[in-house]
C-alpha cells in the first residue's frame, strides 16, 4: 500500500479556508434602491437627488448590521470617522444579532422598500438605501445632505 502525502490535503484546507475569509470579509451584494424597489447605478442616483428631498419631520435613517458580518466591520469603521466628523448626523443602528424584533423590523423595511431580499450591511436614509460596504462609504454622505436638507423638524 503507497503512502499518501498530506501535502495536497492541507493544500486543499488552506484553500477552503481562505475562500470562507475571503467571503466572510468582502460584501457579495451592492445595490442602492429607493422605496419604490427600483435600483440605482451612481449616475441615475445623482439624477435622482437633482429633485428635491420630500418633507418630513422625524429624520429615517437606520443602519443594519451584525457585528459577525465582514462588511459591515469595515462599515463600523466608516462610521467611527463620519460620526466624529459629523457629530449632528442622525443614526440608528440596528444589531440583527440582538433578537428577533430587529430581524422583523429588517423584513418590514426591506417589504417597505419592495425588496424580495435585502442583505447587510444596509443603510436607510429617508426614501434611499444603500446596501453593502462600498455604497455606503461613497454614497452616505452625499444621500444624507440631500435628505437632511428638507427636514422640517426641530
Amino acid at each position: 500500500m503507497k503512502h499518501m502525502s498530506l501535502k495536497p490535503i492541507f493544500r486543499m484546507i488552506v484553500a477552503l479556508l481562505f475562500v470562507g475569509l475571503a467571503i466572510s470579509f468582502f460584501p457579495v451584494s451592492a445595490a442602492i434602491f429607493i422605496e419604490d424597489g427600483t435600483e440605482l447605478d451612481e449616475t441615475a442616483l445623482i439624477t435622482y437627488l437633482e429633485e428635491p428631498a420630500p418633507e418630513f419631520e422625524t429624520p429615517v435613517v437606520i443602519y443594519f448590521y451584525d457585528p459577525n458580518c465582514g462588511g459591515c466591520m469595515q462599515v463600523r469603521d466608516f462610521w467611527d470617522t463620519y460620526l466624529k466628523e459629523n457629530p449632528d448626523v442622525i443614526l440608528e443602528e440596528v444589531n440583527l444579532e440582538e433578537g428577533p424584533e430587529q430581524m422583523n423590523r429588517f423584513k418590514e423595511f426591506a417589504e417597505e422598500f419592495h425588496r424580495e431580499k435585502a442583505f447587510i450591511p444596509l443603510a436607510y436614509i429617508g426614501p434611499v438605501s444603500l446596501e453593502g460596504t462600498d455604497d455606503i462609504r461613497n454614497y452616505f454622505d452625499m444621500v444624507y445632505t440631500w435628505y437632511m436638507s428638507s427636514f422640517k423638524g426641530e
